[in-house]
């Protein structure tokens, strides 16, 4: 294999406790993306996908101002999504626009995710966009982990499971400082907020 194909190239692989149903519609689906992706560490306001050949991907971020646009090559619902990556940005016209190869698959019991990012000028860019993805992932991973439609009342059940054992004071303690927990789970910023490059990863 040529190592020099791989330079400037991004592969990154994720497993998850979900089938693959649930990952896709994770990552394609609106209001699941406003869940757990936070690009710049501010929140998506609107999305469109259209999940066809030739379809739009637009992300419309926040106060920011921030739109991330692009158009499916490929589209195999629960297989395979490629399409263009744009981050438009009026303050950072480098390294914006990237392809993206994004894989569904099933891995026992669960599923498994794997990213391949093109598009970069130079090795330089790499790092940061791989500490964004890592992030991202972890998101996404305790979103699905979550039971995806509301993180607050999975932190209250196992609230109520784990305060069985203390006083009443205690109970009320427990509860506020996990359900506390759980809202800031869902607000992760996913790393976008960190470095400039950075913030022009992630998927979905």
């Amino acid at each position: 294999m040529d190592t020099e194909q791989k330079t400037n190239v991004i592969e990154i692989e994720r497993s998850f406790d979900v089938d693959v149903e649930t990952l896709f519609k994770a990552w394609t689906e609106a209001e699941d993306l406003k869940q757990w992706w936070h690009p710049m560490g501010d929140s998506l306001v609107d999305v469109k996908n259209e999940l066809k050949e030739g379809g739009a991907v637009e992300y419309h971020v926040g106060e920011s101002g921030l739109q991330i646009t692009g158009t499916y090559s490929e589209v195999i619902p629960n297989e395979k999504l490629a399409y263009s990556w744009v981050w438009n940005m009026s303050d950072e016209g480098s390294e914006s626009g990237y392809t993206l190869n994004v894989t569904f698959s099933t891995d026992g019991e669960g599923s498994k995710l794997k990213v391949i990012q093109e598009g970069f000028s130079g090795p330089e860019f790499l790092k940061p966009h791989e500490d964004g993805w890592e992030k991202g992932l972890n998101d996404l991973s305790a979103f699905l982990s979550s039971g995806s439609e509301n993180t607050e009342i999975a932190a209250s059940e196992n609230t109520e499971k784990d305060s069985a054992q203390t006083s009443g004071s205690d109970q009320d303690a427990t509860k506020q400082d996990n359900v506390k927990s759980a809202e800031n789970m869902t607000d992760h910023s996913g790393g976008y907020n960190e470095d400039p490059e950075q913030v022009k990863v992630g998927g979905g």
